[in-house]
């Protein structure tokens, strides 16, 4: 009751909002829920961002030294911290007490030295400081039960899982299901699968519509309708690597003409119906596509229909 008491006086005298406004690095989506107790702080050229569909709960905090990002339809429980630069992917799940840092603390620099001391050579020296911070990158669709720890550095695959009380010390591939400390693999959600083509209405091609894509239910639904699956201005598709060339079928849904840039090739989109657009492959099982023109990160932008690879 009492705990209850003190966060409504907090609301009265500092309500979200006025907190929000205030703070140029804190960019704000759609419908975000942010629980008055969180701590948000960034340094001069740090940002936080809530893409849209966020729920934050009590105590949660955050302090960004780059940039904290927070994708679509992500929700971080209570007392979860938050440090340095990561980006969180879409619809993800974080259970109470997670803990992220894209830095660490230095035992072994100059191992004559206090641990502080050796932080503080660190930080101070041009050169090292540069490589302190490294980006921890999670991918969408991640589950990460109670108590997890991730180390700097690390990606985390699209749909991983993470037991409760795991410390991960190492990439994790997409779709993992891990555990212990350190995490070790227990099996797999599913196997991902480098295709040849991908069709937005086949349901087991939805893993390889990677990253960036609005492939939650309701979505789905909605775009359904409109013969396609909704892409943002950033996505990546997983294909098989020895194509030589890429063909989307698609159309832009923006009103203006947008340019969708891959492996430094660019094609300007112009017209509301649906074109193939056909690109040299960059070799590789994981294709980045980005518009070039909208720097909205998950803005729906682009209707995909299928994608054929070409020998």
């Amino acid at each position: 009751m009492l705990d209850r008491l003190l966060r409504k006086i907090y609301r009265f005298f500092f309500p979200v909002k006025a907190i929000e406004q205030s703070w140029p690095g804190l960019n704000r989506g759609a419908d975000v829920s942010i629980d008055p107790s969180c701590i948000l702080n960034a340094s001069d050229s740090g940002k936080i961002t809530f893409s849209g569909k966020n729920h934050i709960g009590r105590y949660v905090e955050m302090a960004a030294n780059d940039h904290i990002e927070i994708g679509v339809g992500t929700t971080i429980q209570d007392r979860c911290i938050i440090l340095g630069d990561v980006e969180i992917g879409n619809y993800c799940t974080f259970a109470p007490n997670v803990y992220i840092s894209s830095g660490k603390h230095y035992y072994d620099h100059k191992p004559n030295f206090y641990i502080r001391d050796q932080d503080k050579m660190i930080s101070t020296d041009p050169l090292l400081s540069k490589t302190h911070s490294k980006k921890v990158t999670i991918g969408d669709d991640c589950w990460l039960g109670i108590n997890v720890v991730i180390m700097s550095g690390l990606t985390i695959g699209r749909g991983c899982v993470i037991g409760a009380n795991s410390v991960v010390t190492k990439n994790l591939e997409p779709f993992s299901v891990v555990a212990g400390s350190p995490a070790k693999l227990i099996k797999k959600r599913l196997e991902l699968t480098a295709k040849s083509s991908l069709k937005f209405e086949v349901e087991n091609d939805l893993p390889n519509f990677y990253k960036g894509f609005f492939s939650d239910v309701k979505s789905l639904e909605e775009a359904k309708s409109q013969n396609g699956i909704m892409a943002s201005t950033k996505f990546t598709l997983f294909l098989r690597s020895d194509a030589k060339k890429l063909e989307l079928n698609l159309k832009k849904i923006t009103v203006d003409s947008i340019t969708l840039v891959y492996n430094d090739q660019e094609v300007k989109i112009e017209s509301n119906d649906f074109i193939k657009i056909a690109f040299t492959s960059n070799n590789n099982n994981y294709h980045d596509f980005h518009v070039k023109e909208i720097s909205e990160k998950n803005r729906k932008c682009i209707l995909i229909t299928s994608i054929e690879t070409i020998n």
